[in-house]
Formats: C-alpha cells, sequence, structure tokens
C-alpha cells in the first residue's frame, strides 16, 4: 500500500458498505481472515467491531507458513439502515 493512501477513509468507507450491504441481505454476522502478524489491519477491524472468534490458520506462500487469526462481527439492522455510498 501506498503511504499516501493510507489512513484516507477509503477501507472505511468500503468496509462500511460491505457491512451495510450484508445486513441489508439478511446475513446476521460476518467473518474475514487477517494476517496474525498485520497489527494495522487488525486494529482497523477491531475499531469496526472486529474481534478475534479464536479460529487460526496457517497457508503457505511460496513455501512460507503464513499465520491468520478470524475475526467475526455481529450485524444488525442498524447496520442495514446505515447510509449508502452509492
Amino acid at each position: 500500500m501506498l503511504p499516501e493512501r493510507l489512513s484516507t477513509g477509503t477501507g472505511r468507507a468500503l468496509l462500511d458498505e460491505l457491512t451495510a450491504r450484508a445486513a441489508g441481505a439478511g446475513y446476521q454476522d460476518m467473518r474475514l481472515w487477517v494476517l496474525a502478524g498485520n497489527e494495522r489491519a487488525r486494529r482497523f477491524y477491531a475499531k469496526a467491531g472486529f474481534a478475534p472468534d479464536g479460529a487460526a490458520e496457517a497457508f503457505e506462500v511460496g513455501g512460507v507458513s503464513v499465520p491468520e487469526v478470524r475475526y467475526a462481527r455481529r450485524l444488525s439492522a442498524s447496520v442495514a439502515a446505515a447510509p449508502s455510498l452509492g
């Protein structure tokens, strides 16, 4: 990621739109995987209401094990009512 693209609100806007659409479609929760060592991403998701749910896995990339943790968030009707970006 380019430094000038960090903290511009784009990621948050995309995540807000995704959670609103998921809630609007009737989903009750969302889950995502994040690299265990990516503290910036983990803070981002935590600020958005996601939390680790205890699941962890590793996958291999070029012969290197890459650990991930799963984050989850309960969706609510208020998320579905959030303003749309489009």
